[in-house]
This record gives C-alpha cells, structure tokens and sequence, in this order.
C-alpha cells in the first residue's frame, strides 16, 4: 500500500467511524453496531467499496486491539477482588458459564450446524455476556453492591478467564481433512508451560523494575512506551509457539493489577485500545455481506428470543441454586442477557481457520449486534416488572465490592499538604487516592500507609480511570502552581461537575482558581499566619474573646485588610 492510499483510508475509515458514532448516539444504538456498519459500508460487498482492498491489513491492525483488551481485562482482575467474590466467580459464575454453552451449542446442533465445532464455537462466544451493558447499567443505577449487582459483577470477572481458554482453544478445534479436532503435542505442551513461566517471572520482577526506571528517567510518554513494548513483546512470544496472544497479555495485565502503577498503565493503553478495536469491528463489518444476513430471516427472528431467553433462564436458576431470590436472579439474568463484544474476536478468529461457514459467521455477528439494540428495552422492562412484584421497594442496600470507586476522595499531589489531608481522610475512615508523578513521595506514602499511586492526573485517561465523575471531592495540594492550574483546567473542561478544592499559598494565586471555575481554593499563606498570629496574642494575655475578634475583622470582606497595605500590594498577595 503507497503512502497517499494509507492517508486516503486512514481520513476515510476516521470520518466514517465519527459520523456513524454521531448517529448511533442519537439513536440509542451502541458504538461497535455503527462501526459494523460502517465497515460493511465500505467493505467489498457494498455497492461503493472504498477500502476493500484492504480488509487484511485493517484485520490485522484491529488483531493489536484485541492483545490490549485482554490486557485491561487482565489488570482489572484484581487478586484482591477475587478472593473477596471467590465462591461467586469460581462457583455460581464458571457452572453458569458451562452450562449456557451446553445449552446454546445444542439449538445450533438442532439448526444443523456442522461440522459439531462450527455449534460449539458458537456456543462459546455467545454464552459470555456484555460487560459494558451489565456494568454500566449497574454503575448508572449506583447497583454494583446489591446482590443482583454482585452477581452480574461475579459472571463478568469470570468471563476475564475463560476468554482467554477459549481464544486459545480455537487453533486447536481447527477441523483437518478428518474433521477431528487437532491435539497439541506433549512437547508443545511443555514448551507452552516453560514460555508461560518466563512471562510470569519477566512482568512478576523485571517489568516492574523497568516501569520504575521509565517513571523516573523518562516521564509519563516514556513509561506508556514501556508498558505497550511489554505487552506486544508478551503477546508476540506466545504467538511463536502457536499459543494465544491474549494469553500472553492478560497475564502481564494481572500480575500488574496490585501495583502502584495501575491507573497511570490504564490510561497509557486505554485510548488506543479503543482505536485499534473500532478498525478490528470496522475489518469484521467488511467481511460481511449483507445480501447473506437479508436472507438468514426467520432464524434471525426465532433463534435470537430464544437464545436471549435461555441465557436469562440459566443465570436465574443458577442464581437460585446459590441463595438469590427471585426478583434478584431475574435481574442479573437480564443484566447478563446481551451477547459480548468478544463473540466478534472468537468468530472472527474461527472464520479465518476455516471453522465458521461464512453464513454462520453472518448468523453470529448479527446475533451479537441485535442483542445490543434489545438488551435496553428487556433490561427496563425487567426492571419495571420486579418493581411492581415487590410494590415499589426501598433504593437496594449495597455491599461492599472488591476495590470499587465511588464516593470517593481524589487527592492530587503527595505534598506535606497532601500528606495531612491523606491522614485526615483516614482518621475519618473516608475512601480515597492519592497521586503524585515523584516516585519517592510514593514510597513515602506507602511508609506511612496511605494510597499513593503513581499518576499523570493532567492525562484526561487518568481522571476516567479514578473515576472522577463518581468522587465526593477532588483535592489538589500539589507544590507547583502551574501544574495546579492546568488540572483544574482539565477538570472543568472533561468533568465540570466534579466539586474540587484546591491548597495554594498565596491570596492572587486562590483568585486566580477562582476565575477558573475551581470550588472552594484555599489560601494557606494568611490562614496560616493568622493561626499562628492568636497563638501570639494568646500569649501576650489577649482575653479569647479579643483575639477572635481581631482574627475576624482581618478575615472581613475577603482579607480585605491584608489585602492592601498603605495603597500598596500586601505580602499575601505576592507570589
């Protein structure tokens, strides 16, 4: 491909994909549906196909996004969050995944799928669920602790491990000329187990040492350069030895889930993620030809209620089995009803071997885009139905979740300032996190066991990580004024709700916030002195009453007295 035609699709397939994100917002309609069409659009069996001679290319661009949603997948597997859910995620959550592919790998046994692996890799992609759906229902209804959230939460962290199984598993289902399913050697076996062991010990000891180098010597750019060569170095080894790539990256996403550098490594790879998976869903639009979903028809029509029914059916009774009642288990069972975005990467990946039929394929990939469409109106629906069982119920009282955000303290800056307030907010027993870009000022706050994470609070990436939407209060109590200013900017410019105080020392700099929209900035200069000013008086024998009557006067009208000296500008106003 020349440069001017690599230009010429990348403005294309970027124009493409904005304009049809636009419209599927005011549709209502998810993201990866709009990008399908999108690619269908533009792909080879469209009357116009602009970028058909690159479908390869493109597919194996969006093949990178996949590595990296494994890897998010992976360093939101928290060890902690697990063992606090164990008997969810690897009782109620694996048996329901099990028998959800049983279940569904038996309709398309009956439709007449063949060869049994064609059903079967089916099966697999369609029994996971969307994350994004049952999450950001539960994150918008403030639901994440109930037990219906619980459960839904439980069946999406196990889906983190059985993804990568199953994207393992598809090389080894390719049919030969037998239609017998391939075995791995005994010697591919061990040398799967010996690479696997390097990955673990390479990101257990030597990554974290080099994000630390990086984080001190090169800056914020330098380290996400560190952790994306990690990741595609971990996902390039496993694929030489015939393994999954996934596999690779979800394990260094995992081992690096506890570590300091966690929010700051989201917010590296998270946007491009989201850009190199929008040309992988575009690839896989390309690939489908309408003229065969027009005519799947009535299988379209009677296979998809009855899929979305079993799935509802399962997480129902098993829900039961483990003790939820019924109004709850009707709820993760609609919570978990949607098809997952990760069916597009199985089916696409068993289409390539030469497993999936390119009707079957269509069937899948259609299956998954209209669960997306219905899954809002059943999810309401539901919703109403079990407020009218119950009468109208009191709002659900939640449970602790794992290591979740909300309601939470974003502290900016581990300054002596910042210090005090992290030991204030734990005295009051508030949750919070801290952030500071000096990697010392982390060890130090880990000493005194406070929550400080290393973190670019300027990147926007970051302030979504912590969710800053969902916080009670952002504190900045950083050193440098400049760097105050410019979070205080990003905040009001992406989150203008969320409520920030600000420490600075002097009264022109507390102005200034001000002008720029910040809440409640704090002067520490003039509080500090006048503190310091009633200790003095206190002991030159100034009755309590006179003193806070003088430290109140010099507080009127905004310091108004300290403020101007003699028609000159006061110490507290100087920088």
């Amino acid at each position: 491909m020349d440069t001017d035609q690599i230009l010429l699709s990348a403005a294309l397939v970027i124009m493409a994909a904005v304009i049809a994100r636009g419209v599927a917002q005011r549709l209502s309609l998810g993201p990866i549906v709009a990008l399908l069409v999108v690619g269908a659009a533009l792909g080879p069996h469209s009357p116009y196909p602009l970028l058909a001679e690159y479908t390869e290319e493109m597919q194996a661009v969006g093949e990178i996004g996949v590595v990296l949603l494994l890897f998010l997948v992976g360093l939101d597997t928290q060890p902690q969050r697990l063992r606090s859910m164990r008997t969810l995620v690897f009782g109620s959550a694996i048996v329901l995944y099990l028998l959800t592919v049983a279940a569904i790998a038996a309709v398309f046994v009956l439709l007449g799928f063949e060869p049994w692996q064609a059903a079967l890799i089916v099966a697999l992609g369609l029994a996971m669920s969307s994350d994004a759906v049952a999450v950001g229902t539960l994150e918008e209804r403030g639901e994440a602790g109930t037990r219906h959230g619980r459960a839904a939460m439980a069946a999406v962290i196990s889906q983190g491990f059985v993804a990568v199984p199953v994207l393992a598993a598809i090389p080894m289902l390719e049919a030969g000329t037998s239609g017998t399913p391939g075995l791995p050697s005994p010697e591919k076996v061990l040398t799967v187990l010996a690479i696997i062991g390097v990955v673990y010990l390479t990101a257990r000891y030597a990554l974290p040492a080099a994000l630390t180098w990086s984080a001190r010597r090169l800056g914020a750019q330098g380290f996400g350069m560190v952790i994306l060569a990690a990741v595609f170095a971990s996902a390039w080894i496993m694929d030489k030895i015939g393994a999954s790539m996934a596999l690779g990256s979800f394990m260094v996403g995992m081992i690096l889930s506890t570590s300091q550098f966690a929010e700051q490594i989201r917010a590296a790879v998270a946007p491009r993620k989201g850009m190199l998976l929008g040309v992988l869903f575009m690839a896989i639009g390309m690939s489908i030809d309408p003229s065969q979903v027009a005519g799947i028809g009535w299988e379209l029509i009677a296979v998809l209620p009855l899929l979305l029914l079993i799935k509802v059916a399962m997480v129902a009774a098993v829900a039961g089995l483990f003790g939820l009642r019924l109004a709850d288990a009707l709820l993760a069972g609609l919570l978990l009803a949607p098809f997952d975005e990760i069916g597009y990467v199985i089916f696409g990946s068993a289409h390539a071997s030469g497993l999936l039929k390119p009707e079957a394929y269509a069937l899948g990939l259609t299956l998954i885009s209209f669960s997306f469409v219905l899954s809002p109106l059943l999810i309401n629906l539901g919703y109403r139905l079990v407020r009218r069982i119950q009468g109208e119920p009191a709002a659900p009282r939640p449970e602790p979740v794992g290591d979740q955000l909300q309601d939470h303290v974003v502290v900016v800056g581990y300054s002596q300032t910042g210090r005090v307030i992290c030991s204030m907010l734990e005295l009051a027993r508030l949750p919070y996190i801290a952030f500071d870009l000096d990697l010392d000022r982390v060890a130090e706050g880990d000493r005194w066991g406070h929550r400080v994470h290393y973190g670019d609070v300027n990147d926007p990436h970051i302030l979504s990580a912590v969710a800053v939407a969902k916080a009670r209060a952002v504190v900045i109590t950083t050193r440098d004024f400049e760097q105050t200013k410019r979070v205080t900017g990003n905040l009001r410019h992406f989150h203008p709700q969320a409520p920030i105080l600000a420490a600075v020392p002097y009264l022109c700099q507390r102005d200034e916030l001000r002008a720029m929209g910040a809440g409640q900035p704090v002067a520490l200069m003039p509080e500090g002195t006048l503190d310091f000013g009633a200790v003095l008086l206190q002991r030159l024998d100034v009755a309590p009453d006179e003193i806070e009557r003088l430290t109140a006067r010099l507080r009127a009208d905004d310091y108004a007295m300290l403020r101007r000296v003699g028609g000159t500008v006061s110490a507290f106003e100087a920088r």
